[in-house]
């Protein structure tokens, strides 16, 4: 009787144990899932980021391009694996990723920022074209131009033929439970961490709100940055 009783309780104290620890157990296998889709994630944007500075490279610095660019690079976030037919599954995956990065539409469309040439550099370097009254900083001829700084960007001219551009791109998070849990930790309120803020309802009218956010975390999405610096092959044109 005795022994019987304690193989009953050995399989309650079991049944609790496995209460408490599966749902732990759960969550850090899907965060670990989610965390292998990231890492993914952070290689596609590198490309796409890398590919629109050649692009911008070539087509003046212009933010336009590059941006279509990012667009394009961005596509395999939308392709569908079920489509056998490459030219379907390709147009497809291109038209999505253009409607999911609308700026005004959708807070968390991919941003492509030019941080050099940066106007210091423009002012320092910048020649007007008289003929397309454009301003641009000069690409020929490097090897034989001054290398004195400038006053106001203190680099000189071939360092201001470098482009150098930031890509922020808002990426879905695909695996279940960790888009809410990551939302709830970072923009949770007085459970949250204070770094960005609170957005419940009364707070987000009342106090402020931060821009990750409502941008971002609210969406089910978190922001992935990425850098990429090329070599001017075309003179950079202030838009």
């Amino acid at each position: 009787m005795t022994r019987l009783l304690q193989r009953r309780a050995a399989r309650g104290i079991t049944l609790v144990e496995f209460a408490i620890v599966f749902p732990v157990a759960t969550l850090f296998v899907l965060a670990l899932i989610q965390t292998g889709l990231v890492y993914m994630a952070k290689l596609t944007v590198n490309h796409a980021a890398f590919m629109a500075a050649r692009v911008g490279a070539t087509h003046n610095a212009s933010e336009k391009v590059m941006r279509e660019a990012v667009i394009r690079g961005l596509s395999p976030f939308y392709q569908d694996s079920t489509d056998s037919n490459d030219l379907t599954r390709l147009a497809k995956a291109y038209a999505a990723s253009q409607l999911d990065n609308i700026p005004l539409a959708r807070p968390w469309a991919a941003k492509v920022e030019i941080l050099n040439p940066s106007p210091d550099a423009f002012t320092d370097f910048g020649v007007r074209d008289p003929r397309t009254r454009v301003t641009y900083i000069p690409n020929d001829n490097l090897e034989w131009r001054s290398l004195d700084l400038g006053s106001r960007s203190r680099m000189n001219i071939r360092d201001a033929n470098l482009l150098k551009i930031r890509v922020t791109y808002g990426y879905e998070l695909k695996v279940p439970v960790v888009a809410g849990m990551l939302s709830r930790v970072m923009c949770g309120g007085t459970i949250g961490v204070d770094a960005y803020g609170d957005v419940r309802p009364w707070e987000a009218v009342f106090g402020p709100v931060s821009q990750e956010c409502l941008k971002y975390y609210m969406h089910g999405r978190i922001p992935i940055e990425s850098y990429a610096i090329v070599q001017m092959q075309s003179r950079a044109e202030k838009s």
